[in-house]
């Protein structure tokens, strides 16, 4: 392996500048400020304040070392300065670009800035706990920093051992959060389809109110949604209200039910949201079933059918628990202390 004058491995220290030049990348002001820009463009984004604060500790390292840097951590920097601030839109928001370009690039400087580090032995208890947090004890990347492995290398092989395990432990974070990116953006699309079924479903009927037939009982006994005694464009549009409220109790207890997260990603107000409009659609199926007579005498007057209405709402509950454990699944292995599997 090629090797430079001071001992780096060719792999860590591809490109380095002398340590005037490096400093002269930074952001103008002392060390380097890099929040300046963020703050005046996105001062109420949170994940941008992260990834300046992490920009800012590598500022603070590079000022303290007086080894030279590889440039590729000072450009990783720029890139992950330039992904903050850029402006959102919902195209950049639904793919994620933005958030993930700029913690992909902010790894990639703290993975070539450790490996390159005059004082790596020190840092080796923490290198380990974060690999391990992330790779498997039976991972070959995580076996090659034990010590019977680690001790006896060279300096070059010992640098290249932990770039690979830094690297392969954050390509689980960034793999884990796309995950979470995913899950989220299907989770929108299933809500948007439920958004346009129960709208389509209630302006038709309200202009057709003959369409949907939702009352129960004939005659004087006719018992109508909305308490009139014959069908009207409102019908539907009440056991729908109903049903969203019933499905609204489900949301309680999915907020109770969840854990906090420190994911860039969140999925509990979009799994709310397909919970309330899936209610909707429930309650107005379960009056339909009701009205083709497969279980007469249920429902006597107008105050047990909008209860039944509520009920219908919560039911949706035993469909959705079920993408409610998997979202937690997916969320729970993007988190920073858990560990990825590793098939073998």
């Amino acid at each position: 392996m090629r090797m430079t004058s001071d001992g780096l491995p060719s792999v860590v220290a591809e490109l380095v500048v002398p340590t005037g030049t490096a400093k002269a990348d930074a952001p103008a002001g002392g060390g380097g400020d890099w929040s300046t820009r963020v703050e005046e463009l996105h001062p109420a984004s949170a994940w941008r304040m992260s990834v300046v604060e992490r920009l800012q500790r590598l500022q603070a390292e590079i000022d303290q070392r007086g080894a030279p840097v590889p440039t590729a951590a000072h450009t990783a920097m720029r890139i992950a300065a330039r992904a903050v601030e850029l402006k959102s839109s919902p195209a950049r928001w639904y793919s994620g670009v933005n958030i993930e370009r700029a913690w992909r690039a902010v790894h990639l400087a703290d993975e070539v800035l450790v490996a390159s580090s005059p004082d790596l032995p020190s840092r080796l208890p923490a290198i380990r706990a974060t690999v391990t947090r992330k790779l498997t004890e039976r991972d070959p990347r995580a076996r090659a920093l034990a010590p019977a492995s680690f001790d006896v290398l060279g300096d070059a092989a010992r640098r290249d051992v932990v770039l690979v395990a830094l690297r392969g432990t954050h390509q689980a974070s960034h793999d884990a959060a796309t995950a979470v990116r995913s899950l989220r953006n299907r989770i929108i699309l299933f809500g948007l389809l439920l958004l346009v079924i129960n709208v389509a479903v209630g302006w038709l009927t309200a202009l057709h109110d003959h369409m949907l037939p939702l009352c129960l009982g004939t005659g004087a006994a006719t018992i109508c949604p909305t308490g009139a005694p014959t069908p009207t464009g409102g019908d539907v549009w009440w056991l729908q209200l109903m049903g969203m409220l019933g499905a609204s109790i489900a949301v309680v207890v999915l907020l109770l039910r969840t854990k906090p997260s420190v994911v860039p990603y969140t999925l509990t107000p979009y799994q709310a949201v397909v919970k309330v409009l899936l209610g909707a659609i429930l309650a107005v199926v379960g009056v339909l079933v009701l009205r083709t007579g497969l279980l007469p005498d249920v429902i006597g007057n107008q105050a047990a059918l909008l209860v039944l209405a509520l009920v219908l709402g919560y039911s949706q509950q035993l469909g959705t628990r079920l993408l409610d454990s998997f979202a937690d699944q997916v969320v729970q292995r993007a988190q920073p202390s858990a560990t990825t599997p590793t098939t073998t």
